[in-house]
């Protein structure tokens, strides 16, 4: 929902909410206008099995960090899509 009102710098979206996981929000979030339909969107799962950062990637997330997170990996993905 805030997604749709606030605009953000940059998305760590959570791939497995309960309600609407984070491949649906990303979708919802990119096919509306609005002012995050561009916004940087990274997620952030512990699916890290091959292939789970291509689906990602195809739902239109930016980027992605698997967990257990990684300080400095997550600061220099923050940094790469925050400076652009």
């Amino acid at each position: 929902d805030m997604a749709a009102v606030a605009p953000f710098h940059i998305i760590l979206m959570d791939c497995n909410m309960p309600v609407l996981d984070g491949w649906q929000a990303t979708r919802a979030i990119r096919g509306v206008a609005g002012p995050n339909q561009n916004t940087p969107i990274v997620a952030v799962t512990a699916n890290a099995m091959k292939g789970d950062r291509e689906k990602c990637l195809d739902c239109g997330m930016n980027d992605y960090v698997a967990k257990p997170i990684d300080r400095e990996a997550l600061h220099r993905v923050m940094e790469k899509w925050i400076a652009n």
